[in-house]
């Protein structure tokens, strides 16, 4: 029986402070109905930059995959990884066979660079077909590029010249400078069945030569698309789309004022005011709870 008692006490004083904290929570909703966080939107003046987050990897300024250009064998490399090679070097020479009898000839580097793959061996028979068919690489690496791919949505943004801040995989916390050199005027190929987004590649250019860096890293770049200093922002959040017939956007005072206001540049937190608002003014955040149903 006193284990009963005791267990009953022990729920009703479980009930009492689940009610007191209900009351609270419900207390402090309904003071800040409509305010995430109950936080008052000051306007400020600061520095507001656009910016499109892409991935890509590092290619080098040019590349040569030689492959066997019949089925036999490799009669002799010339070359190893790590190699610094000049033009008209030899890389390899292939034979149909492995008897000596056939004249054969050499095959030459193209343009000074540095051997970066080594995937066969002397003697070794290789087709001139298939998956397996690359013998070695040569790579230009005097100068590095970054090639990637921007959505249709924020190709419109991207330019050549804007500079990017590129962070590579394998070099945790350090960024690298980039500058957009090229952007293609044409959609990349994809499925005609699938459902990806449509996408443009661009190239940017890493000024300066760091041995760290290597062709194929894959990288993560913050391209600035657009940046204006010292200017009057708000969040998102605070600023509400006016419905038809009076198309713009507006915002609601702390007093309750609602106040038409001009967008200038946006990001994806924050947009510029042009016009509408004073540095200094309290916004309320938009009451989402409020806001009339969807039109079906």
């Amino acid at each position: 029986m006193r284990s009963f008692i005791i267990s009953k006490r022990n729920i009703v004083i479980a009930l009492m402070l689940l009610l007191a904290a209900a009351f609270f929570y419900f207390r402090s909703g309904k003071e800040n109905a409509g305010l995430p966080g109950g936080q008052i939107g000051i306007v400020r003046r600061q520095d507001l930059v656009q910016r499109v987050t892409i991935s890509g990897q590092i290619w080098p300024k040019s590349r040569l995959d030689v492959k066997a250009p019949f089925n036999g064998y490799i009669a002799k490399l010339y070359v190893k990884v790590g190699m610094s090679v000049k033009k008209h070097d030899p890389l390899v020479m292939f034979s149909p066979s492995l008897s000596g009898n056939e004249a054969s000839f050499p095959i030459r580097a193209v343009f000074d660079g540095l051997i970066t793959q080594m995937l066969k061996s002397e003697g070794e028979y290789v087709t001139e077909s298939g998956d397996q068919s690359l013998v070695l690489r040569l790579e230009d690496v005097s100068q590095l590029f970054l090639l990637s791919t921007v959505p249709e949505l924020d190709i419109a943004k991207v330019k050549v010249g804007q500079e990017a801040i590129a962070k590579v995989s394998a070099l945790p916390g350090e960024t690298f400078k980039a500058v957009i050199t090229e952007i293609s005027r044409s959609a990349r190929d994809k499925d005609r069945w699938s459902s990806s987004s449509t996408e443009f590649h661009v190239r940017l250019a890493l000024p300066g030569a760091d041995t760290r860096l290597m062709t194929g890293m894959s990288t993560v770049m913050d391209v600035t698309t657009d940046k204006r200093e010292k200017t009057l922002v708000l969040g998102h959040e605070y600023i509400q789309e006016e419905a038809k017939p009076l198309e713009g956007y507006f915002v609601t005072l702390e007093s309750g004022e609602k106040r038409i206001v001009t967008l200038g540049l946006r990001t994806d937190e924050a947009s510029e005011i042009l016009a509408g608002l004073n540095e200094g003014e309290r916004v309320k955040p938009i009451d989402f709870l409020a806001l009339p149903p969807l039109a079906k």
